[in-house]
């Protein structure tokens, strides 16, 4: 089956989105602001397509104008400080156990590209930090509670590769960060995730029925975005 549910590319630009990028990251890559990118005309069709800027579809197209010098009026002999719009980004992790419960209060170490990032898990077992949009994977290692020079988990994290929610990889991820067992995130509507969709759709309240259907990408887009 296609790896597709009801999402197609988007757009019509020069920049064609592959696995991982979303508009943080390519507004970094091209000197933009994302916000910049999005608001363009040109990308309209994009943005009406896409609820979130950095949840793009592979073979979205954005359109990215040729970079615009700009002036600034400033006092000679001073030196200023210039602060570019929209780096870093903001990520967010809960972590968890086996059996879905925050593992809360506990050092880790976050390796995201050269930069490394220590402190505590809250209560809930979440994590945050801005780092540079075009970080792609990061790694994760929570120390032990007994003995915080040893590390307990580890986690191999992909950033900012969330698809759309009507697309299958992105109905996967969800349901695999909800903590329901798809099996590799491979763009299949195989049994595993059948099996895990009716596992949520019950868990819901919906018509336990495996598909897809609009209700369920919906009521598991709404649920995703509550505990992300």
């Amino acid at each position: 089956m296609s790896d597709e549910v009801g999402a197609k590319p988007v757009g019509s630009g020069n920049w064609t989105v592959e696995l991982g990028d979303g508009m943080s990251y390519i507004a970094e890559k091209t000197g933009f602001f994302w916000k910049t990118l999005w608001d363009l005309p040109e990308n309209a069709a994009l943005a009406d397509a896409r609820e979130d800027p950095d949840v793009l579809l592979p073979g979205d197209k954005v359109t990215v104008p040729e970079p615009r010098e700009k002036k600034e009026s400033r006092e000679t002999d001073l030196i200023h400080t210039f602060k570019r719009r929209g780096v870093p980004f903001l990520i967010r992790l809960f972590v968890l156990d086996e059996y879905g419960e925050a593992i809360a209060n506990r050092p880790y170490k976050l390796n995201v590209g050269t930069r490394r990032y220590d402190g505590e898990t809250g209560a809930d077992g979440l994590i945050r930090h801005w780092v540079s949009p075009s970080a792609k994977t990061a790694k994760l290692q929570v120390m032990d509670e007994d003995d915080p020079a040893l590390v307990d988990r580890e986690w191999d994290i992909e950033v900012g590769r969330l698809e759309p929610e009507n697309s299958v990889r992105g109905i996967q991820s969800r349901l695999t960060n909800l903590g329901y067992d798809c099996g590799e995130i491979d763009g299949e509507l195989g049994p595993r995730t059948i099996s895990a969709l009716s596992d949520f759709q019950a868990q819901m309240g919906l018509e336990v029925t495996g598909d897809a259907d609009q209700d369920t990408i919906d009521a598991l887009d709404d649920a995703h975005r509550m505990e992300s």
